[in-house]
């Protein structure tokens, strides 16, 4: 019989292509309508709707241990993700990148983070405590139809900034993409065996890459609203950790490429700035190749690997 979560898993994999070829073709028409602005509000729905189901299942005992766990997992995935990813400088010259113009990038709203975490404790707290037993069929299947709207907006979004150009220039980026999440998969491998998560789930958390209105949403639907809110809390401050490491190991001496990797898929947008300031041009370009090449490809990766038996 086929669950739930691999329909919805199904739906990634056959779904994401199709809204990407789309969004490429009518590229034009998707950018006038700014379809990417209204992602901030189905994520938004989407964590909110998350929580309620957590807030009714999750055991207020389990809190502290999820906080924990979510904690070791930024920390991990970011020190594998640069473990992998610091022999490419000595590899590659990068002084021979090109340099672009990245001024067209829209702005990030440095609030959404905040916002988000504010409604998943909202959300928590309201499902904790209120118990909507009668409505957690209802529940999962409005989680599902948010999902399938996530799956709309963020392929229409994506593929209509797709540049061959981006891809043909910025192999750096591509390469830092593919061993920061080979390194945090090793990530989650060793907290698999450490912290005795399934590995499905366990490589789930570690490689979200920062993305945790996918990876959050996604695993929940898959392993329960408990490790749906590890991975969530997990990739969200890596996130936030993003934002404090750059800056201190830049000011220290360090300016090294493979500190994109740190970013994952938040490099090429909400982070950017940060690279950006702290990195200079090809620091920011290299960034952007690199979290565009993990957006692209982690709504297909991730349905994957979170079926591995």
């Amino acid at each position: 019989m086929i669950s739930f979560a691999d329909v919805i898993s199904g739906l990634f994999l056959v779904t994401f292509p199709i809204t990407m070829a789309i969004g490429y073709t009518f590229r034009s028409r998707v950018k006038t309508l700014g379809i990417g602005n209204y992602l901030q509000y189905v994520v938004a729905a989407l964590v909110f709707t998350m929580a309620l189901w957590a807030g009714n299942i999750v055991a207020s005992n389990y809190v502290l241990r999820i906080i924990l766990y979510s904690v070791v997992y930024a920390v991990l995935s970011i020190i594998m993700s640069l473990v992998f990813t610091m022999p490419i400088s000595l590899l590659i010259n990068t002084k021979r990148l090109r340099i672009i113009n990245m001024d067209g990038n829209p702005s990030i709203n440095i609030k959404l983070p905040l916002i988000l975490l504010i409604i998943l404790v909202i959300g928590w707290l309201l499902g904790y405590y209120i118990r909507f037993r009668t409505m957690m069929n209802v529940i999962n299947y409005l989680i599902a139809s948010e999902l399938f709207v996530l799956i709309l907006v963020i392929g229409l979004d994506i593929g209509s900034s797709i540049s061959m150009s981006l891809l043909t220039q910025g192999y750096l980026g591509i390469v830092i993409a593919a061993t920061s999440l080979l390194g945090s998969s090793v990530s989650g491998l060793i907290l698999h065996y450490l912290v005795g998560i399934p590995l499905a789930a366990s490589l789930g958390v570690s490689m979200g890459m920062g993305w945790y209105s996918l990876a959050g949403p996604l695993l929940s639907v898959r392993f329960g609203p408990a490790v749906g809110t590890l991975a969530f809390l997990a990739n969200f401050l890596r996130e936030q950790l993003t934002y404090l490491l750059i800056p201190l190991i830049v000011i220290a001496g360090f300016k090294d490429v493979s500190l994109v990797s740190i970013g994952g898929a938040t490099s090429m947008d909400d982070t950017l700035p940060i690279y950006r300031l702290y990195m200079g041009e090809i620091g920011g370009f290299i960034a952007f190749i690199n979290g565009f090449v993990i957006t692209m490809i982690l709504p297909e990766l991730l349905p994957y690997v979170i079926t591995i038996k």
